[in-house]
């Protein structure tokens, strides 16, 4: 399922919600943190919430999505977390790890919205990336590394990547989404196995997986970071896509690779490099 947050979350927040025309179909599994714990303030800060500005009346309430900073006017998340929105319905809450659950009022400040253009919106979810270009840029921006360029050394067993968000984090059939950032290591899956698990959904070079019982991404996480620390700091491979349940054994998340060259051509063509 996609791993933006669930139309059952969203309906115990507004009585009523009105989805674009254009939205997305029903998710099949949205991705949270399982297995993982409360990050630092400071630790992440280039990790944004993607505000669904018809959600609720606090940040808490309102967060659909996440998404990293590449550049202080410049947002990465993922395509199914913003198909059919104008620039309107959202808004980008930058500089915070606990999202405030009190009521106060946000407008948005989405200038425009960018889908990867051969974005499948069906099962396999492929080119799952998208940019947000912002009205003004965020103050004090300390924007991730991107890897646009060959990943494949980094793809080995054994490596562990880190994800973040504020998604769900019960493993349960219940819904429990954190007021702080959550972050949990989660071991890379190669694509063959991965291939097995999700019936040839998957095309070679596209994606990343990673996870294993009881540690995955979930619903409300859609949009973040695969992360890897590395000497010139932190710096993200994936971006949260989708999976069959959450934290299921047998199934990890599936990430879109941003290496993959038609992410590289995407990225490259629209970011502007504020």
């Amino acid at each position: 399922m996609y791993r933006s947050t669930s139309l059952l979350f969203g309906s115990l927040l507004a009585a009523a919600i009105v989805f674009p025309a254009a939205a997305a179909p029903q998710p099949r599994e949205a991705p949270r943190i399982i297995g993982g714990e409360a990050a630092r303030p400071g630790d992440y800060p280039f990790m944004v919430s993607i505000q669904r500005l018809s959600y609720g009346d606090s940040d808490h309430g309102r967060h659909w999505c996440g998404a990293t900073l590449i550049s202080p006017s410049w947002v990465l998340t993922a395509s199914h977390c913003v198909e059919g929105d104008r620039p309107g319905d959202l808004a980008v809450l930058g500089g915070v790890t606990a999202l405030s659950t009190e009521p106060s009022a946000r407008a948005s400040n989405v200038k425009a919205i960018h889908v990867h253009p051969a974005f499948n919106s069906g099962n396999s979810l492929e080119h799952d990336v998208a940019l947000i270009h912002l009205s003004a840029p965020l103050a004090d921006a300390q924007p991730v590394a991107l890897r646009l360029r060959s990943d494949a050394s980094y793809l080995k067993p054994g490596r562990e990547f880190t994800v973040i968000g504020w998604g769900d984090t019960d493993i349960t059939d219940g819904r429990v989404y954190p007021t702080q950032l959550q972050t949990v290591q989660t071991p890379f899956v190669p694509f063959a196995e991965c291939q097995q698990a999700y019936a040839g959904e998957l095309s070679r070079g596209k994606v990343i997986c990673a996870g294993r019982e009881g540690i995955d991404s979930c619903q409300g996480d859609s949009g973040g970071p695969l992360l890897l620390r590395l000497r010139e700091g932190w710096t993200q491979f994936g971006v949260v896509s989708w999976g069959e349940g959450c934290a299921l054994a047998g199934y990890p998340g599936v990430y879109a690779r941003i290496a993959e060259k038609h992410a590289v051509d995407f990225i490259e063509a629209v970011w502007q490099r504020d």
